[in-house]
């Protein structure tokens, strides 16, 4: 008996000095489990806020929140399904701020970036919560505006945006003032993608740019067939500069006040065996967006000069563009042409717009003072037609200018006469010769020479012509000089 009793003492003694031992380490097992299990969902729910955050990132703009075009893609391919499933219309906006490079340029980027928060801000306070606005550029925003109740309802948030983004910013201490360009698009069977409707809007966009700016425009299908006709021309524009022919000069007479020839202007024509006659208006805005007016300038360049060799008593005038200034090396590029061509520079008239003097300042008040110690007369074509004419004659040194031929009005005879009058004094004042362009009738030729213009110029007298149409009127010219003094 007693050794059952110490045997079950012992149990209990040891039990005594095990339990506290293992309700210690049970304990302390639970507390760290407890720990790794909070520890794990911490760590997971930081994954996922992480993945969250740089999801948030991946489709958001980092400095308004806004949509990004990732985020806008998806959510127009969305709209778009909807669209094709039940017939839900969309319509997409797309808007590039007006005058916002101004803003960079004198308040600074910083002042920029607040600039572009607070369009953001505004765009968001005029669409709905199932309608989505996105930044997609430096200063270019996208809204998705869904079931828009037809045209009317997307005309309304084009002008309530137009609106908004015209009253003032303030940024700091200064006051800046912007305006947006808006083309919007609808969805329609043919479009099946997001970028075909997002290309369809930036045409939209760009043709509000082009109609003045601060205003929107709806897209039509004329406008896409506009920019297929680009691409056909720059595209051929291209291959005709690698060896072609058909880009050429045409010349038009310079009538001296008494009928005579005393000069040749020579444009650019282009007759293309699919595009047909593709006019100068098309061709040199298209030239000079993809690159290639520098080549196209020097090539007529070399026309003019070409002509000025056949024609050694006649001034020969060719136009350059605001683009070509851009070259230093443009002076000496024509030196060297008119060199090879054996013509001299005072032969040779650049014809240049006020548009070249309030775009480019002192670059090319740089490349005309050379052009002129060359020997090159610079003419100031269209004269009248912008804001600054008489500035330009004050501040840059031409030796012609050319009368826009708004200034002749038959209707308001004895008006325009006086008007072409005080242009012709002031020119000559400055010893400058006066032309008057697009003679088109004996009334306005009259109108002209009353006014004391130096030369006129115009349909009246011959359209431009070939160099071989040219030779054939020259030669009827001559024939009538001879028939008159005899």
């Amino acid at each position: 008996m007693s050794i059952i009793r110490d045997d079950t003492s012992s149990r209990m003694e040891l039990f005594g000095t095990i339990w506290p031992i293992t309700l210690t380490s049970a304990v302390a097992v639970v507390l760290v489990m407890s720990f790794l299990y909070r520890s794990i969902v911490d760590l997971v729910q930081e994954l996922e806020d992480r993945q969250e955050a740089a999801q948030h990132q991946a489709l958001h703009d980092q400095l308004t929140g806004l949509a990004n075009r990732a985020l806008l893609e998806d959510r127009l391919d969305q709209a778009l399904t909807r669209y094709r499933r039940s017939g839900e219309q969309v319509a997409l906006l797309m808007l590039d701020l007006d005058r916002f490079k101004q803003v960079n340029d004198t308040l600074g980027h910083n002042a920029g970036d607040k600039l572009v928060s607070e369009v953001a801000d505004r765009l968001r306070s005029l669409v709905r919560e199932t309608d989505t606005v996105a930044r997609i550029g430096g200063d270019e925003f996208a809204i998705v505006q869904v079931s828009p109740k037809g045209e009317a309802d997307v005309r309304r948030l084009c002008e309530r945006i137009i609106a908004v983004i015209r009253e003032p910013f303030m940024i700091g201490e200064r006051e800046a003032r912007v305006g947006v360009s808006i083309g919007a698009v609808f969805a329609s069977k043919e479009v099946a993608e997001a970028s075909e409707l997002l290309r369809k809007a930036d045409i939209t966009m760009y043709r509000a740019k082009a109609a003045g700016r601060d205003c929107f425009r709806i897209f039509t299908e004329a406008m896409d067939a506009d920019v297929q006709r680009r691409d056909q021309i720059e595209s051929a524009l291209r291959t005709e500069l690698k060896g072609g022919t058909a880009l050429q000069l045409h010349f038009q007479p310079v009538i001296g006040n008494r009928g005579n020839v005393i000069g040749l202007e020579g444009l650019l024509r282009w007759r293309h065996p699919i595009l047909g006659q593709v006019p100068p208006m098309e061709v040199i805005p298209i030239a000079e967006e993809c690159g290639v007016i520098d080549e196209i300038g020097l090539l007529t360049f070399r026309d003019a000069c070409r002509m000025a060799r056949r024609w050694p008593d006649l001034a020969v005038a060719v136009n350059l563009s605001p683009i070509q200034f851009r070259n230093p090396g443009l002076p000496a590029a024509l030196r060297g042409i008119a060199a090879e061509e054996k013509v001299e520079p005072n032969q040779i008239e650049l014809e240049i717009t006020e548009g070249l003097f309030i775009e480019h300042g002192s670059l090319c008040t740089q490349a005309i003072q050379e052009l002129r110690r060359d020997g090159f007369r610079i003419a100031l074509d269209d004269f009248g037609t912008g804001y600054s004419s008489l500035s330009c004659l004050r501040r840059f040194p031409v030796d012609k200018i050319k009368l826009d031929r708004s200034f002749i009005d038959i209707a308001a005879r004895d008006q325009s006469i006086a008007i072409i009058r005080a242009a012709v004094t002031l020119g000559h004042a400055m010893d400058l010769e006066v032309v008057a362009e697009g003679v088109s009738c004996r009334e306005e030729e009259q109108i002209a020479l009353e006014a004391g213009c130096d030369a006129l110029q115009g349909h009246l007298y011959a359209h431009a012509m070939s160099p071989e149409q040219l030779e054939a009127y020259m030669a009827d010219a001559r024939r009538a000089t001879i028939s008159d003094a005899a």
